[in-house]
């Protein structure tokens, strides 16, 4: 068992003391006490034994003494933009969150963010209605916030802050929804062209910032931020986070340049007119700073209202577009890299409809297979021949599908 004196060092912040003169003058000696214990250093000369407690001091973890949860939170959020691991959008984001959460903590010393209150934190997070809504967070929403704290003091860890982290132990609750509800295909057409009505009838600038994040697969932030020179190529080409832009996109996948439509491009071109290459293409807000997302959410309902349709969020645009795709037979990579994403694992798992990926990979089989090769070009396929394929599971139609693309690459 440890001795009381090993805890006593272990709960004390750590200290630098000196520099004491020794032997006439002759030498200075340091003492550097922290959980290790007690050690010594010895330096012939004072000048160099201040040097010495500078950079120890440096070294040292940093103490809580006197510092509030408030601006723990604040140099955590600076940390994070200065490393470059967050955009300073996000970071800011972030930090609303926290605050926001934490509340009445917020000026309190962070030694006081016990184990204990954070269950308490969360569970007060869990059970109280917003104010937006009237009912508690979602199951998303809930674990978001629960991520963010525990990153926090993660940090503060490892920051020598806090010995362990009050967040850890917590296990989120509930099970979350993948996906989001997501327009039919009839009821998007039906949205495109309410969206297109009311740009040509009524310059809705919004409107078209929507139906181009529907027909492009953009997420409301890269809309909102493409300038009038990322529309390149005569308009049939829109770069989304460009890499030379201020904005660097959520994810490094996120740098792309789809190709625009043909009924989207005269519109596009049309926001153009008389405007710097630096320019936001859909404008700036009434603070002369670049439209926040949450006004494309608020264009997303109206419209989805004026149209006669489900009311979706603009990130359900995403989805709608991600399953057209599959539907057409597109690639899985393919698809992936047009809506910006590293793998189709996350595209699959969180923007494509239930059922699509299965009937699209049994279409391409079929396909890569010939299996209609014997057949006349107007007579249908054996249903057949669909319908085992379309029974196998997932693994077992995608190991078919290598087996035929390796044979098809044998006979060419």
């Amino acid at each position: 068992a440890p001795s009381e004196a090993s805890m006593s060092r272990a709960k004390a912040p750590p200290r630098i003391k000196g520099p004491y003169s020794e032997r006439g003058g002759t030498r200075f000696r340091i003492r550097i006490c922290d959980a290790a214990g007690r050690r010594d250093l010895y330096f012939p000369t004072r000048k160099e034994a201040l040097s010495a407690i500078k950079e120890a001091t440096r070294q040292l973890p940093p103490t809580s003494e006197g510092r509030s949860l408030g601006n723990l939170i604040n140099a955590y959020i600076e940390d994070k933009v200065q490393q470059g691991t967050c955009h300073p959008r996000t970071a800011e984001e972030h930090r609303r969150r926290l605050c926001d959460w934490f509340g009445d903590l917020l000026e309190a010393d962070m030694g006081k963010l016990t184990a204990l209150r954070a269950v308490g934190l969360y569970e007060q997070l869990v059970q109280t209605p917003t104010s937006r809504t009237g009912q508690p967070p979602s199951v998303a929403t809930q674990r978001f916030y629960l991520k963010l704290a525990k990153a926090l003091c993660r940090w503060a860890v490892n920051k020598g802050y806090f010995r362990e982290n009050p967040f850890a132990g917590i296990r989120p609750v509930g099970r979350p929804n993948r996906g989001k509800k997501q327009l039919r295909f009839d009821e998007a057409e039906r949205f495109i062209t309410t969206s297109f009505q009311l740009f040509d009838e009524r310059q809705d600038v919004m409107a078209l910032a929507a139906v181009t994040a529907l027909l492009l697969g953009c997420r409301a932030s890269e809309v909102l931020q493409v300038r009038v020179r990322d529309l390149d190529c005569g308009g049939t080409r829109l770069w989304i986070a460009a890499r030379d832009s201020d904005y660097r996109g959520k994810t490094t996948n996120a740098a792309r340049d789809p190709d625009i439509p043909e009924v989207l491009r005269p519109r596009l071109l049309k926001l153009t007119l008389d405007q710097a290459p630096d320019a936001y293409l859909f404008g700036l807000s009434s603070t002369g700073k670049p439209k926040r997302r949450q006004l494309l959410h608020s264009t997303v309902r109206r419209l989805c209202m004026t149209a006669g349709v489900p009311v979706v969020c603009p990130h359900s645009l995403r989805g709608v577009w991600a399953t057209a795709g599959v539907r057409s037979g597109a690639l899985s990579h393919a698809v992936a890299a047009a809506l910006g994403h590293g793998s189709f694992a996350i595209t699959a798992k969180h923007y494509v409809q239930p059922g699509a990926l299965e009937g699209a990979r049994t279409q391409q089989l079929v396909q890569m297979m010939d299996l209609g090769a014997a057949k006349s070009p107007s007579q249908p396929l054996s249903p057949s021949a669909e319908q085992l394929l379309a029974s196998l599971p997932p693994e077992t139609l995608a190991r078919l599908m290598e087996l035929a693309g390796r044979t098809l690459e044998q006979k060419g």
